[in-house]
């Protein structure tokens, strides 16, 4: 008997590092150019950065449905599951919280919803938490301990080419201040609280890279940390500087994917951190 994870396509875990610790992921749907798919599934991340360069318009998204989790969930549990852990995007964000909760309603106590309260590989880094537990034998109340320890403990910064992607998607949020010199600054933004704060404005992607990284350095000891980008050219130059600020080697990297591309748009950039817990 085991635990079983599962979370949502918008944790951006590289595949192989999801397949390796058994963790299910739940599709949201992208909309674009009148086709419905399947995030990761039926649209890879390539594929979906391939359409949107060849789109005018922005893709739409929308969370899974009840239905869609009770299929992973009853599968987990039929497997021999003993318990399934399911972890989502902010529900300040997304309806994907409450699809998963009306879902895990069915099971009694057999399988337990949280709101990580961040994205993107925020969210996956919480699942790798709990997935390496629970390969290693923890039980449901410590594998629902470390989940709620770890989102505590989850730090999640980033750096967008344009704000125009999540205006036009109506999820700025208090980044709304930075709107009016869209044009001219690079912003910097946080995600916390579950949801998307404004974290300050530079001229240039060189000065926003420099100060993304300047929130990290010597602010750990660090348990893992993740970078996200949305096919950022830079990308081999940050992980080599996010390695030097952070002092950790391994560090998980990951392609963007549909459901959070959407809204940062194409150079987005994304570290998320999970601080050591304190002894």
């Amino acid at each position: 008997m085991s635990v079983a994870v599962v979370v949502d396509s918008a944790s951006d875990l590289p595949n192989e590092l999801a397949d390796a610790l058994g963790i299910r992921r739940v599709p949201l749907t992208i909309s674009l150019g009148g086709v419905d798919y399947k995030d990761g599934s039926e649209l890879s991340r390539e594929k979906f950065w391939e359409l949107v360069r060849s789109s005018s318009e922005l893709p739409k998204t929308a969370a899974p449905s009840p239905s869609q989790f009770d299929t992973v969930f009853s599968e987990e549990l039929d497997a021999g599951a003993s318990h399934v852990i399911c972890l989502t995007m902010t529900k300040d964000l997304s309806a994907t919280y409450q699809s998963a909760v009306t879902a895990a309603s069915a099971y009694s106590n057999r399988v337990s919803v949280f709101d990580t309260r961040t994205l993107t590989l925020g969210e996956g880094l919480i699942a790798v938490a709990v997935a390496t537990a629970a390969q290693a034998g923890a039980d449901a109340e410590e594998c629902q301990r470390i989940c709620t320890s770890v989102i505590s403990r989850i730090v999640t910064f980033g750096t967008l080419d344009t704000l125009e992607n999540l205006r036009k998607g109506g999820r700025i949020g208090a980044a709304s201040a930075l709107l009016g010199t869209l044009m001219s600054f690079k912003p910097l933004i946080e995600v916390r609280d579950g949801g998307i704060e404004a974290a300050g404005r530079v001229r240039t992607r060189r000065t926003a890279i420099a100060s993304l990284l300047e929130k990290f350095d010597h602010r750990g000891p660090y348990e893992r940390v993740g970078l996200v980008h949305a096919m950022a050219t830079d990308v081999e130059s940050v992980l080599a500087e996010l390695r030097a600020a952070t002092g950790v080697d391994d560090v998980v990297v990951s392609v963007m994917g549909a459901t959070i591309g959407t809204h940062a748009g194409i150079g987005a950039l994304g570290i998320s951190v999970v601080l050591q817990e304190p002894k």
